[in-house]
């Protein structure tokens, strides 16, 4: 059970710790949403409902140079900031008990929903890290792929059972449960370790053999980030992720509250809608990993990204379709379909231009563009919402992913990093 040593063993924990992530976004973004729009609460409320909880992943910001300068590598470079993380999602996912009226105790709800995603975050970014460090760079698109199967399989299977529980048995029983797959996977994940002879728990026995590579002070860190994040390519990068950040922050405010208030969907409906769908995108983007390894990431993001702003487009322009039931079916189908495909794309580009000593940091600050985009486009539809129809608003979503392709075409993937003489004695470890 060392991850080190096994590929498999990578592909499967990295897998399954994304699943992790997916089900408070299950849970909390996609099934909630529905479930208040049911009950009456307004596009504005929920928008920034939304907005909010998006927030703690952009934080990932600080929380990649405190988990590149504090190790245990006793047990790990990464693996205790996972431990850690995990069990406080375990933890705070129970905390949803505590509201009893959701649609009273909205403020409260937002809170919890908020502290649960901060430690989903941080379980992230330790998991990035450590998929960095052991995977060899020409396997990022595949295990992209697997940590996007993963989590889309965790939100799509979350939305499924919390669209029919949460209007059957309510808030705290589907809490609960969550949790307790939360908790199932926490004690999966005490059995792995990152390599040999390492310790178990902090009071095994055991040692980091591998190469420790913490700077000696956080402005060490911030000195090795400036190195790499203000180059061309970086910048590029970080623009790319932003905005694509804020037009899913926007469709995934705008999407369940136009299947509800506009479509007619019923909260289980809308919830298995985006199940089922996101599933058979799972699968896509599993698909997707080898593709963008042999013919490029900028080449698949394009046509990936290209292809999710005909579908906006066509969905904008087609209003006099919105009453056939089936159209509407198959359009809205479509969107979560590619939802995980387009991340896989995303996410790649970010993880390729990574420098291993410094990567939760680096892709910390990338993904936290992304997600501070997704808080504002949120906030946006919320704005947005209050002053045009949903035709527009479709139209709008199209345009912001065209201006994603305008940028998309000005990266250049750069050559592969220079091995130093750190990495090898790392990859001898190995």
């Amino acid at each position: 059970m060392y991850l080190s040593r096994s590929e498999g063993l990578r592909y499967a924990t990295c897998a399954t710790l994304y699943f992790a992530q997916g089900i408070p976004k299950g849970l909390l973004n996609i099934a909630t949403p529905a479930w208040l729009a049911s009950q009456g609460m307004s596009a504005s409320a929920i928008a920034s409902y939304l907005a909010i909880i998006a927030l703690p992943w952009v934080f990932k910001l600080t929380t990649g140079p405190l988990m590149d300068r504090f190790q245990f590598p006793a047990m790990g470079l990464r693996r205790p900031w996972v431990l850690g993380a995990q069990l406080g999602m375990t933890l705070s996912l129970c905390g949803l008990v505590l509201i009893d009226d959701p649609m009273q105790e909205i403020a409260a709800l937002t809170a919890l929903a908020a502290l649960i995603q901060a430690f989903a975050a941080t379980q992230d970014v330790a998991v990035d890290g450590m998929a960095i460090s052991l995977v060899p760079e020409s396997q990022h698109g595949r295990i992209n792929a697997f940590m996007s199967f993963g989590k889309a399989i965790g939100w799509a299977g979350a939305a499924a059972a919390s669209g029919v529980m949460l209007t059957t048995v309510g808030l705290a029983i589907t809490a609960l449960l969550a949790a307790a797959v939360s908790a199932m996977i926490f004690g999966a994940f005490l059995l792995v370790r990152e390599r040999e002879g390492e310790r178990r728990l902090p009071w095994s026995e055991g040692e980091h053999r591998g190469h420790t590579s913490a700077p000696e002070s956080i402005s060490s860190l911030i000195g090795s980030m400036n190195q790499v994040l203000w180059s061309k390519v970086s910048l590029i990068v970080f623009l790319i992720l932003f905005f694509y950040g804020l037009v899913n922050g926007y469709g995934d405010a705008l999407m369940p509250i136009a299947a509800v208030k506009l479509f007619g969907f019923t909260t289980a409906q809308w919830s298995n809608l985006v199940a089922t769908m996101g599933l058979l995108g799972a699968f896509l983007a599993l698909g997707l990993g080898p593709s963008i390894d042999r013919f490029g990431i900028k080449q698949m993001s394009i046509i990936t990204i290209a292809v999710v702003f005909l579908h906006a487009l066509i969905l904008a322009q087609t209003e006099q379709f919105w009453v056939n039931e089936t159209y509407v079916l198959v359009m809205l189908s479509i969107w979560v379909l590619l939802d995980p495909v387009a991340m896989v794309c995303v996410i790649a580009i970010a993880m390729t231009i990574c420098t291993k000593r410094v990567s939760a940091t680096q892709f910390a600050v990338y993904m936290s563009a992304a997600n501070l985009g997704v808080s504002l486009g949120s906030k946006l539809f919320g704005i947005v919402s209050e002053t045009t129809d949903y035709a527009d608003s479709y139209l709008l979503m199209a345009l912001l992913f065209l201006f994603v392709l305008g940028i998309l075409a000005l990266f250049n993937t750069p050559e592969p990093e220079l091995e130093t003489e750190k990495d090898r004695t790392e990859s001898s470890d190995l």
